[in-house]
């Protein structure tokens, strides 16, 4: 028999964004309780949940004997029907946002912080195997994780988070691409005088690129490819799915294939009908835009007149990012 008044209990690693996920539940009308040990939460929903329209409660798991209680709450919660959500978030993540924001570990830093990031990971593996639900927040911002968090607890099919990535093999391949393409026998700006200080972001490039039958028959096997995989990942219940593409320097083929996906799968990323949500939340990450750039600077020297202008305002690392203003 399930709970009358809808209950979320969330555990997770230091950094993966529990206190945001409380913050974004009190926006869907739960009443959020954090740092809470597993042993308090049964009675504190028996007292509170007549009281109470939605309970969101993060758990406190920082002490062996906190780690010891939860077996006993998550049969409790599966017997109750009250999903039990894992937050977590890639390595390199957690330290950004741990250091950014200088935070304490639990687990200390005398072996440094990306240690200790290694060892609370360890230590909730067992936690993490006794949910129903699973998170990766890396690469979510707040209105996403409230979308993921709002189809968890209304039993709505969740948007799945599609990563687009261009990078250029000079400079290394990402190592979380869950797919991976090599352009590098599409045509090659750079041979050409008038194109090489341009990004695959400019139309006189992409006019260029797309003029040519192997770059539109590839493109197109990769749409396919993409069409056909993503609802599979959705169904799965993997809530993100990295495709990389990658060219010798990661400024021209490669970044204008990702942003032509990202235009052809814009009918998926908005609500159709009468869905809450999308399904899909489509980010697109220039890897090594930037850094092409500076290494073409360094080897041809500024570019002349107007070009230098037009230079730094296609130096935009995210697409959608506006560009900086010169005025």
């Amino acid at each position: 028999m399930s709970v009358a008044t809808p209950v979320l209990v969330i555990a997770g690693l230091t950094g993966s964004g529990k206190t945001l996920a409380i913050q974004q539940l009190e926006q869907l009308g739960y009443t959020g309780l954090e740092g809470i040990p597993p042993a308090q939460v049964i009675p504190l929903v028996e007292a509170m949940r007549t009281h109470h329209a939605a309970l969101a409660i993060s758990l406190n798991l920082h002490a062996q004997e906190y780690r010891d209680q939860v077996p006993t709450l998550a049969a409790w919660v599966q017997s109750q029907g009250i999903p039990f959500l894992f937050l977590e978030a890639r390595s390199p993540v957690l330290l950004n946002r741990l250091s950014a924001h200088r935070r304490p570990h639990p687990y200390g830093e005398a072996a440094g912080l990306l240690e200790a990031i290694e060892q609370e990971r360890l230590a909730l593996a067992p936690v993490r195997e006794r949910c129903t639900h699973w998170l990766d927040t890396s690469d979510l911002n707040a209105q996403q994780l409230r979308q993921q968090l709002q189809a968890l607890v209304q039993g709505i099919p969740q948007p799945l988070n599609l990563r687009l990535v261009s990078f250029g093999f000079k400079y290394g391949v990402p190592p979380d691409a869950n797919l991976l393409f090599d352009v590098r026998f599409l045509p090659n700006p750079f041979f050409q005088p008038h194109l090489r200080r341009l990004t695959g972001q400019d139309p006189l490039l992409q006019e260029f690129l797309f003029a040519d039958p192997i770059t539109q028959s590839t493109y197109q096997h990769i749409l396919s490819l993409i069409k056909a995989f993503w609802p599979h990942y959705r169904a799965e219940r993997r809530p993100h799915l990295t495709l990389a593409i990658g060219c010798t320097g990661g400024q021209h083929r490669s970044v204008a294939l990702v942003e032509r996906l990202a235009q052809d799968l814009q009918p998926w990323t908005v609500p159709a009908g009468n869905h809450v949500l999308p399904d899909l939340n489509v980010q697109v990450q220039h890897r090594h835009l930037l850094d092409s750039q500076r290494e073409l600077e360094a080897r041809f020297g500024p570019a002349p007149g107007e070009a230098g202008v037009a230079q730094q305002q296609v130096r935009i690392p995210l697409a959608g990012v506006p560009a900086p203003s010169h005025a």
